[in-house]
């Protein structure tokens, strides 16, 4: 079959490189992220116990990975023109995309099957117990699981018209409808079909609990917890035995939601939906990739409200007038044209958009939190789509802007103006973040017109302040992803830095809790914070949760990295959750000085200013080639 050498191709080519050395060094080290089980979990497993962080890691490691290794399979081969050649062969279009899908499975399958078998040792080591027919069990779950996601990105890959577009949809994918469809993006789903936020007392909380199974991480936490014999569900076995023992005191549960052969389903969906509908578009599209406009940028063109954009940002910021062009340097050109030319794609009005819908669907939360803040509910609503949405939108929208003049050599026309190198990149955050500020500024005051005849008018202090600090943290995110594209020469090796960051983020509390426990040699979670405050700082290095701790400052709710809604809500009685508030925790709003909101500004804008001075010094020695 010749499906097979493109297969063989594949396989080798990826298990001579780096790659296998990478992902199972990260293996292990995820797999050192979950807390070390308690002794009635540990009891209840038995054997199953010395599988538990390995069941983690592949969950956590798997998308990721087969995201990195399967954005560009298809797409890149057609860039590049190597698709012409093999179509060329015998080789059909379908045997092309089922030979990379077998050949990148495989080679993903080498190190995720060893990273199981060292972790799976070094907890025999520590538990002294051992099975081999849950050890098969797990390993033929995780080949399929790694089959699953690889498939997906594949097909994604093939139905995608440039590396830019693979690589927004896969990493899309991989964060919002994987590894965060529970924690994410079925809560807002739900808000946005049933009009309220998911809660304890909410309606159809059976149907709620069986859309968790609906994703792939879901499916396979679903299929091992039956095979390690625990309460089913869509987290990992400790989990589920520890929240049984928490709600009933027994390790038995009322049974799955829904039958067991669902997640079966579940799983083999996801392929194969995603590569027959890639393989179907990949036929019908010409091998080398079109250059001209998407179908929504050319929707754009023709809108009435496009032609109106594009007389009206000549005059704005950083427009053409006295006060913007008498600063200092000579950055205003290129950020000018940058405003321009991101003003007028559809993409920053999109995010915009997005921003707007997720601030006002936030706009019914509990009683209690609307009790407690009055006026202030439109703000709190909107700091979850500001540092989420906005803040990973920003990134995807910044992270090409250096490699990509130089990948179609307009970095030469602006190396030729007067603009020095220092001003180019000064002009290239500012032309950008203006561009991101517009309708991200909209989509807040927006939200508050909306929220006026329920909430009243929010005090102008109080909305000021949050604007002057959604301000600063979309010009830091901006920064951040044009010094991404100045220091990283590689699209692709940069967009992966991007999913690398953002996955980061979204796992940091696991991770943060590792670290602390590795310094300090306490384990520790969120349950239950140690007296230590450099903990609570540690939680909140990353910028996206920064944003929450000053925008709280000024929303007058206790310091904490979580949302202002989640804060009230943390603050109740009998009320557990992994929320750090440093008020309940140690006593006082601010224990430490280090913990105060204003170092924490300073820190939000460290992660754009360090990263933008190693790109400054970088950009003024390397070749603009």
């Amino acid at each position: 079959m010749p499906s097979t050498s493109v297969m063989r191709t594949e396989f080798r080519r990826y298990l001579r490189g780096k790659t296998p050395w990478i992902i199972g060094l990260c293996f292990v080290l995820v797999s050192g992220l979950p807390t070390q089980p308690d002794a009635d979990v540990v009891q209840v497993l038995g054997d199953a116990v010395v599988f538990v962080d390995a069941q983690v890691a592949v969950a956590v490691t798997v998308p990721f990975a087969a995201a990195a290794l399967g954005f560009r399979s298809i797409i890149g081969e057609r860039e590049n023109g190597t698709a012409r050649v093999l179509i060329g062969t015998q080789l059909t279009r379908r045997q092309f995309v089922l030979g990379k899908t077998l050949g990148r499975s495989a080679a993903l399958a080498v190190p995720i099957v060893a990273g199981t078998i060292v972790v799976v040792g070094s907890d025999i080591f520590q538990y002294g117990r051992f099975s081999v027919p849950l050890l098969v069990g797990l390993l033929l779950i995780s080949l399929g699981y790694v089959f699953a996601w690889v498939g997906v990105t594949v097909g994604l890959s093939a139905a995608s018209s440039s590396t830019a577009r693979a690589a927004v949809i896969v990493f899309g994918v991989t964060l919002f409808l994987g590894g965060f469809w529970n924690s994410l993006t079925l809560p807002f789903l739900w808000q946005f079909v049933t009009g309220s936020a998911p809660s304890n007392q909410m309606a159809n909380s059976a149907a709620f609990e069986a859309a968790k199974w609906l994703s792939l991480p879901s499916a396979y936490y679903v299929l091992t917890d039956w095979l390690l014999g625990g309460p089913v569900g869509p987290a990992s076995a400790a989990s589920q035995v520890s929240d049984a023992l928490r709600r009933t005191g027994q390790a038995t549960s009322t049974g799955p939601v829904i039958p067991l052969w669902t997640a079966l389903i579940i799983a083999s969906a996801w392929p194969a939906i995603a590569l027959s509908g890639g393989t179907a578009v990949f036929r019908r599209n010409d091998l080398a990739p079109a250059s001209g406009t998407g179908i929504l940028q050319k929707l754009w063109n023709l809108s009435p409200s496009h032609l109106l954009l594009g007389r009206f940002p000549s005059k704005w910021i950083p427009g053409q007038n006295s006060v913007v062009d008498s600063l200092p340097g000579s950055w205003q050109p290129v950020a000018r044209r940058e405003f321009r030319r991101l003003v007028r794609t559809p993409g920053v009005w999109v995010l915009g958009v997005l921003v707007l819908g997720a601030g006002v669907l936030n706009l019914s939360p509990t009683t209690l939190v609307q009790d407690s803040l009055g006026a202030r509910v439109p703000l709190a609503g909107l700091q979850t789509p500001i540092a989420l949405l906005g803040g990973v939108g920003i990134l995807f929208g910044t992270f090409r802007t250096v490699t990509r003049e130089r990948d179609t050599g307009s970095i030469r026309v602006t190396a030729g103006t007067a603009a020095s190198r220092a001003n180019t990149l000064v002009g290239l955050v500012l032309g950008r973040a203006s561009a991101f500020a517009v309708p991200v500024v909209g989509a807040v005051l927006g939200t508050c017109l909306v929220a006026i005849p329920r909430y009243g008018l929010i005090p102008f202090d109080t909305l000021a302040g949050f604007l002057a600090v959604t301000l600063v943290f979309v010009g830091c995110m901006a920064g951040f992803g044009v010094a991404i594209s100045t220091v990283i020469r590689s699209q692709s090796v940069a967009g992966t830095v991007i999913l690398v960051f953002t996955g980061l983020h979204f796992a940091w509390f696991p991770i943060s809790n590792a670290l602390y426990g590795a310094v300090t040699g306490t384990s520790v979670d969120g349950f239950a914070p140690p007296n230590n405050p450099i903990f609570v700082f540690v939680r909140w290095l990353p910028p996206l949760r920064l944003f929450n701790v000053v925008t709280n400052s000024i929303l007058g709710v206790p310091n904490s990295a979580a949302s202002a809604a989640g804060v009230v809500s943390d603050l109740q009685e009998n009320v557990i959750s992994n929320i750090v508030v440093v008020q309940s925790a140690y006593g006082s709003n601010v224990p430490a000085w280090y913990l105060h909101p204003t170092v924490a500004f300073v820190e939000l804008i460290l992660w754009c200013g360090i990263p933008f001075g190693v790109a400054l010094v970088l950009y003024q020695y390397r070749s603009v080639d």
